[in-house]
């Protein structure tokens, strides 16, 4: 018998995903225990929950669901002080500008971005000159389901994104990117998962109220979408190149070539699952039990 424990903001205690493995690792006869991020005290040498002290080697898995700070300081506390196997590894991967740098790496095809090191008008035009003007894609680094991405078409339509993020500091309004824009793409993108080096399937998701976002969360609709070799190709290297456990991967069609535009190591699986019938959950505790 294994114990796991999830790790989780307080936003996600009752999501489809913290259900669905709670489910599936009982039905395997292990352990599992939640501890809420955002409820925890976290010392650099312990972390306390619920008044009681959390002790770094009673879990053989742990698993954070969504990428917070909280979640990884918690992560990182127990990549140091036990031998649990832990997920998601790639930290640095939860950064999109990162995530460019790593697919050009490897030669995967992805929208041209570049980085926006201040919010000075200057410093937009200029930036903006180099990837060719507007319409761009302007992006924080960090952040998911579609948030805090947008549309620009000019300098003080960049400086009213940046204004209007909900991050006060220099540091929250700083770590911003510029993406190209691929307009035939407008509303569609395709979301591959995987778990470990399988493969599972792909959705197509499409906009419903005409914004160039297909996110689930946003109102978008899935559908089970055939894959197809250049999203094969992509994926293989991508997956064969770092230790994911469960990662979905987001293409966008470019004329006749597929471009990846994020990586997610804390990917959503509920449309994917209810799409597909393909247990996700139970491929993610199976694949943590192999080790």
């Amino acid at each position: 018998m294994k114990n796991f424990l999830l790790v989780v903001i307080k936003q996600s205690i009752d999501s489809h995903r913290v259900k669905r493995l709670i489910e599936e690792i009982k039905k395997r006869n292990h352990n599992v225990e939640l501890l809420c991020s955002s409820e925890a005290v976290i010392f650099t040498d312990e972390i306390q929950y619920k008044n009681k002290k959390i002790k770094a080697n009673d879990y053989d898995f742990i698993y954070s669901i969504g990428n917070d700070e909280k979640n990884k300081y918690i992560l990182y506390f127990f990549k140091n002080n036990s031998k649990a196997r832990i997920c998601p590894s790639n930290f640095n991967l939860d950064d999109k500008f990162n995530e460019g740098i790593f697919l050009s790496a490897i030669q995967v095809p992805t929208p041209k971005t570049i980085l926006l090191n201040n919010q000075k008008i200057e410093t937009i035009k200029n930036v903006s000159s180099k990837m060719e003007g507007f319409p761009l894609i302007i992006k924080k680094v960090s952040g998911s389901e579609g948030k805090y991405v947008s549309l620009v078409n000019s300098s003080e339509e960049t400086l009213n994104f940046l204004e209007k993020l909900p991050h006060p500091s220099i540091s929250g309004k700083k770590n911003i990117i510029f993406q190209e824009y691929i307009k035939k793409s407008k509303g569609t993108d395709f979301r591959v998962f995987c778990v470990g080096k399988e493969i599972l399937g792909v959705i197509k998701r499409t906009s419903r109220n005409g914004d160039f976002r297909a996110n689930i969360s946003l109102g978008g609709r899935a559908e089970k979408f055939d894959l197809n070799p250049a999203m094969k190709k992509y994926s293989k290297k991508i997956i064969e190149s770092r230790n994911f456990l469960l990662v979905g991967i987001d293409f966008i069609k470019n004329n006749n070539n597929y471009l990846v535009i994020e990586i997610n190591n804390s990917a959503n699986f509920q449309s994917f699952e209810k799409t597909t019938g393909i247990n996700v959950a139970g491929k993610i505790v199976d694949e943590f039990l192999k080790a």
